[in-house]
């Protein structure tokens, strides 16, 4: 009798220690997970910000090329237009600054692209759809390769955080093919779908110097890793898929998402 007594209460000592073990495991567990997750949120806000700042250095620095440099380069071009009308100019001389302003026109060109990469005001206005139609018209004039843009679906406006994370991911794609991929050839199709957006962009450039392109990029903390963290923060993935001949990136965002974790 008194043995079996005192191996209940053995018993249940042993159970209330195991009860007590398990919730302090699972306080402790809770505990690391918040502040886990507590990590996690700080270092997203400060990827965030650091985007955000990004994006205002790149507005200012747009913006000072179009008040100077876009500016000077439209004012040289008149007063060589004025220049030309002279009746005491020579032909041959007219010639000559016939092509200067030619060169002037395209330097003029160059510059207001790149002005329009740095901060593309209609973003805000028109939506992500529309800029990146626009990208890809800008490209035709000024590069010697041939792009393509596609578009199915209905076009659904998303928040501003969202397309300007989404626009930069997809113009680092194309930057880079046409600089490191050797491409003739560069496919541009956006997917609207009722549940999500998906960005395929396509070059024929050759693997081996892309792989290049990406070490050095990625050396300068730049390349897939940084698009893939910046789309962790709004909830979309970046992949590249194998094709035959060159690369194939996929650019994909939800609509309704859970943001995960990031990887500290």
């Amino acid at each position: 009798m008194g043995y079996n007594i005192f191996m209940m209460i053995s018993l249940i000592a042993l159970l209330v220690v195991l009860v007590s073990m398990y919730f302090l495991h699972s306080a402790r567990k809770q505990v690391r997970e918040e502040l886990l997750a507590k990590e996690n949120e700080q270092l997203r806000q400060t990827l965030k910000d650091q985007q955000e700042s990004l994006e205002e250095e790149r507005k200012r620095i747009g913006h000072d090329l179009h008040d100077d440099l876009a500016q000077l380069l439209a004012g040289t071009r008149l007063a060589l237009e004025n220049l030309r009308l002279e009746p005491t100019l020579s032909g041959r001389n007219k010639s000559l600054l016939l092509r200067i302003d030619h060169d002037l026109n395209d330097l003029l060109n160059r510059v207001q692209n790149i002005i329009w990469n740095l901060a593309p005001e209609s973003l805000r206005e028109k939506g992500l759809s529309y800029v990146l139609w626009k990208m890809c018209d800008h490209l035709k004039e000024l590069r010697s390769f041939h792009i393509e843009f596609f578009e199915t679906g209905n076009v659904t406006r998303m928040p501003d955080e969202v397309e300007v994370t989404l626009f930069r991911i997809v113009q680092e794609i194309v930057n880079n093919a046409m600089r490191h991929s050797l491409a003739w050839n560069i496919n541009m199709k956006m997917r609207w779908s009722d549940t999500s957006l998906r960005i395929e962009v396509k070059d024929d450039g050759i693997g081996k110097d892309r792989a290049i392109g990406e070490r050095r990029a990625t050396a300068r903390g730049r390349g897939l890793p940084g698009m893939k963290r910046r789309a962790e923060l709004i909830g979309a993935t970046v992949v590249t898929e194998p094709i035959e001949k060159g690369t194939l990136f996929v650019v994909t965002y939800p609509y309704k998402v859970t943001i995960p974790l990031l990887n500290a």
